[in-house]
């Protein structure tokens, strides 16, 4: 029982229960409440001490003198660094994420796009995906296709079935029987290589051909067509979706509140920004109010978590919501996410 519990699990719990409490309802909590919440094994005068004690310490606040208590950034913060103890992975709901959502994807794209559909519909907040860019990929393919005497079109398909195209402007003129076989050198020397690291890997090549041999000719000529893809390379899209669910949440009941943040959250830039500062970080972040920037976004929680291939990361998803998140539910989606999204990715080389 709670009352034969140490101070700080006594008062953990208790700010679970708070927390909860106004999860559900955005209602500042009584005291009473809480009680009824844990069918009364403690008492409400029990429960009034231990929240006093809270607020105290930072936890939790009161709105306003005659209201109950609502938790604080530092209250969710403390609850989120506590959530990995108190949950654990079930396999068989990875499976059946696995057959409700993914059984049908081809390509990654298909993989990202699914899971921001999963999390608008089984969380109900926002979320930021970035696909990965071209070069942290893996070569699977490249077909090279002359359009005119002076231009090139290379077809880049890379292990994770991401299909890019790029237009390559020539010095000259060349044969489509010599494109050809440049394509096919460079499948064979380079398939299954990342895709940043090919031009590095010609350049070594070129360096010890004899210039005058057909391996020579070969390997400048590929230098020039891979340096040209790189120059023209896509940058990562974000897409960003599920922004209606902050409409009619009591937490953003001030219009000008709302309109901020739709604001920030509609500036591909800005969210591209926030993303890619995160790429390296690896495994879930929560970022809670006030760790957030810029200001409108202090008003809600950021989870971030990534996806990788061969152990390189390729992108990053984010869950945008207010403070009042459903913690629990966001951390064990995002575990289930993370390895389904790992699992399909490896699948699909």
């Amino acid at each position: 029982m709670v009352y034969q519990k140490n101070r700080d699990e006594r008062n953990s719990e208790i700010l679970s229960q708070i927390i909860q409490l106004y999860t559900a309802t955005a209602i500042p909590v009584s005291s009473k409440s809480v009680a009824e919440s844990m069918d009364n094994i403690v008492s409400s005068a029990t429960i009034r001490n231990i929240m006093a004690e809270l607020e105290e310490d930072g936890f939790i606040e009161q709105p306003h003198t005659s209201a109950g208590r609502r938790p604080t950034d530092r209250g969710y913060r403390h609850y989120v660094d506590h959530l990995n103890g108190r949950l654990s992975l079930e396999k068989h709901k990875v499976k059946k994420f696995e057959e409700e959502f993914f059984e049908k994807v081809r390509s990654i794209k298909d993989l990202i796009e699914q899971s921001s559909h999963l999390i608008n519909r089984q969380l109900h907040y926002a979320s930021a995906v970035m696909l990965p860019d071209t070069v942290s990929q893996y070569m699977k393919h490249l077909e090279l296709l002359k359009i005119k005497s002076d231009t090139v079109m290379a077809v880049l398909v890379t292990m994770t079935n991401i299909v890019e195209n790029y237009i390559i402007k020539l010095d000259g003129d060349i044969e489509k029987g010599q494109l050809n076989k440049i394509a096919n050198f460079i499948n064979e020397k380079c398939e299954g290589k990342k895709v940043s690291d090919i031009l590095e890997y010609l350049k070594g090549v070129n360096s010890v051909a004899d210039k005058n041999s057909e391996l020579g000719a070969m390997s400048a000529f590929a230098i020039r067509l891979i340096d040209g893809m790189a120059k023209t390379d896509i940058e990562n899209e974000i897409f960003i979706t599920g922004m209606d669910c902050f409409s009619g949440q009591a937490d953003f009941s001030n219009s000008e509140d709302f309109r901020n943040l739709l604001k920030i959250l509609s500036d591909k830039k800005l969210m591209m920004k926030i993303m890619k500062g995160e790429l390296s970080a690896g495994g879930m972040r929560f970022y809670i109010g006030h760790e957030n920037e810029p200001e409108p976004l202090k008003k809600c929680s950021l989870v971030t978590f990534g996806y990788e291939f061969h152990g390189t990361p390729l992108g990053r998803i984010g869950i945008i919501g207010p403070t009042r998140m459903h913690y629990e539910n966001v951390f064990q989606t995002v575990n289930y996410l993370i390895e389904v999204l790992n699992s399909k990715i490896e699948g699909l080389s």
